[in-house]
C-alpha cells in the first residue's frame, strides 16, 4: 500500500513510522522546511530554543518506545524536567503562591484556598471523582457526559480562588487558553487520565530539547528508501475516489501531484476541510467547528546571572493579565540567563498584525512589569516564535461533537490524526498518528 501522509508534525511522523514498520510505502508532505510542527527546536546563540512543546510526560510510553527505536533514549541524552516545571502564580500583582505542578486535587487542598471554598470543594469533588472513574485514558469522549459546562464556570461556583488563581492561569500557561476555551469534560479527563498532565514526571533531551524526537524521525525518513520525504510542500487539495488518492501540492520547483492508495490527514483540524473538497457534510461540519488557541513564545538572552529571578511565574487573567501567560528563567552557568515568556490566545489575536519587533517590545514590557528586578533593562538578544494556531480549544460541546465524529462510518482510504482527537500533549498527538496508520493497515488486512 502506498500512503500519502499530509503533515510532518509529531502526529504525521508517528503515522509514517508505523506504516513503514508494517512495510508500506509512504509519501510524507510537510509545508515547512523542517519537520516537527509544534514540536521543534531551533539553534539560537548557541542554545536550542524549543519553539513548541517543552517536555514529554513520563506516562506517555509510546514516546519512550519511539525514542528507544530511534536510539536516542539513553542516559546520556535524556534529561528529567520534573522539577523545572514547578511554578508560582502572581496573585493580585503583589505576592506569589507556589502551586508546584499541575495537580487539580492538590491545588484544591492548597493552603491558599480559603477554608469555606475548600469545604465546598471537598463536598462536591467526591461526586465528580466518581464520574471520572469511568474515564478511558486513551479516549477523551469517555467523559462526554461532563461536556455541558465550562471548567472555570464549574469550579468558580465552588471556589473562585481555585478557578482564578490556579485553573485559568495554568491553562493559559500550558495552552494559551482563555477561561471559556476548555470544558469540564476535557479538564476532568486531563486530570484523571494516565496520559495527562496529572503525571508526576516530565522529561526531554539535552540536545535540541523536545525537537530532538521530531528531528531524529525526520533524519530517519530522509535515509529510508521506502519513504518519499518531501519538505517545503504546501498541499493544495486532497482528492479521494474509488480508484485511489490524488494530492496536489506546490513545492520549490512548482506544482506536484502525488498518487496513492490512501491518505492520512495529519494537519491541524481547522485545515482539514479546506483541503478536502469532497469531504461529506458531517465531517465538514465537525472540522469547521474546530478552533485553535494562539500561543506565541518569546525568547530573551540576558547578560546577567539568574540570581533571585523566579523559575516560572504564571499570570492570571483575573488580575488583568490577558496577554502574557507566564515568564521563565534558566541560569546558563556562564553569567547569562536564558528567559522566555508565552502569550495567551487573546494577546495573539489582538496583535495579529503586529511585526515581530512590535510583539517583542510588548512582550518584554510585560516581563519587566511582573519581574521588577528587570525594570529598565533590555535583553542582549531576543526573538519570537509566532504560533497563531498552536493548540486545539475544547470549549463546551466540543467533546460531544468529537464523540459524534468518531461514531461516523470510516471513510475508505482516509484516516485522520492530530491533537484535536485527544489531548494536545506530544505523546497523545503521536499516539493519534500511530492509531490512524493502524486503522489503514487493518483495513488492508
Amino acid at each position: 500500500m502506498r500512503v500519502i501522509v499530509v503533515g510532518g508534525g509529531i502526529a504525521g511522523l508517528g503515522a509514517a513510522w508505523r506504516l513503514r514498520e508494517a512495510g508500506h510505502e509512504v509519501v510524507l508532505l510537510e509545508k515547512d522546511a523542517e519537520p516537527g510542527g509544534r514540536c521543534r527546536s531551533v539553534q539560537w546563540n548557541g542554545l536550542w530554543a524549543v519553539t513548541g512543546a517543552f517536555a514529554f510526560l513520563g506516562s506517555e510510553d509510546n514516546l519512550i518506545e519511539q525514542a528507544r527505536k530511534l536510539g536516542i533514549h539513553t542516559p546520556q541524552e535524556v534529561v528529567d524536567l520534573t522539577a523545572a516545571h514547578r511554578w508560582e502564580v502572581l496573585v493580585r500583582r503583589s505576592r506569589t503562591v507556589d502551586f508546584g505542578a499541575f495537580d487539580l486535587k492538590s491545588a484544591a487542598l492548597h493552603r491558599f484556598i480559603p477554608m469555606a471554598e475548600k469545604l465546598r470543594l471537598l463536598a462536591a469533588l467526591p461526586a465528580l471523582a466518581a464520574r471520572m472513574r469511568g474515564a478511558d485514558p486513551r479516549d477523551l469522549t469517555s467523559l462526554s457526559a461532563l461536556d455541558d459546562v465550562g471548567a472555570c464556570d464549574y469550579f468558580r461556583r465552588l471556589s473562585p480562588t481555585l478557578a482564578d488563581y490556579f485553573l485559568e492561569p495554568s491553562m493559559g500557561m500550558f495552552c494559551g487558553y482563555g477561561e471559556d476555551d476548555f470544558s469540564l469534560a476535557w479538564t476532568a479527563w486531563s486530570s484523571a487520565g494516565r496520559l495527562s498532565w496529572a503525571t508526576r514526571s516530565m522529561w526531554s533531551f539535552k540536545t535540541r530539547g523536545a525537537g530532538q524526537l521530531t528531528w531524529a524521525l525526520g533524519r530517519n525518513f530522509e535515509q529510508d528508501p521506502g519513504t518519499d520525504y518531501r519538505l517545503d510542500r504546501a498541499v493544495q487539495a486532497v482528492h479521494v475516489d474509488r480508484d485511489g488518492v490524488r494530492v496536489e501540492a506546490t513545492g520549490p520547483e512548482g506544482d506536484e501531484v502525488h498518487a496513492g492508495d490512501a491518505v492520512i490527514m495529519a494537519v491541524p483540524g481547522h485545515r482539514v476541510a479546506p483541503l478536502m473538497p469532497g469531504l461529506d457534510a458531517a465531517r465538514r461540519s465537525f472540522f469547521g467547528g474546530i478552533d485553535y488557541a494562539g500561543h506565541h513564545i518569546f525568547y530573551y538572552l540576558l547578560d546577567r546571572p539568574k540570581g533571585a529571578l523566579p523559575d516560572t511565574r504564571v499570570l492570571p487573567a483575573a488580575d488583568g493579565f490577558h496577554r502574557t501567560g507566564n515568564v521563565r528563567f534558566t541560569d546558563l552557568g556562564d553569567g547569562r540567563t536564558f528567559a522566555h515568556s508565552q502569550w495567551k490566545d487573546a494577546g495573539c489575536r489582538r496583535h495579529a498584525d503586529a511585526s515581530d519587533e512590535e510583539l517583542i517590545a510588548l512582550a518584554w514590557g510585560d516581563v519587566t512589569e511582573v519581574v521588577p528586578e528587570l525594570a529598565g533593562s533590555q535583553p542582549s538578544d531576543s526573538f519570537v516564535s509566532r504560533q497563531p494556531a498552536a493548540i486545539c480549544k475544547r470549549p463546551v460541546g466540543f467533546v460531544r461533537r468529537l464523540k459524534a465524529f468518531r461514531a461516523l462510518r470510516p471513510l475508505p482510504r482516509v484516516a485522520f490524526c492530530g491533537d484535536y482527537l485527544s489531548n494536545s500533549t506530544v505523546g497523545q498527538s503521536h499516539w493519534s498518528g500511530l492509531m490512524a496508520a493502524q486503522a489503514l493497515i487493518a483495513g488492508v488486512r
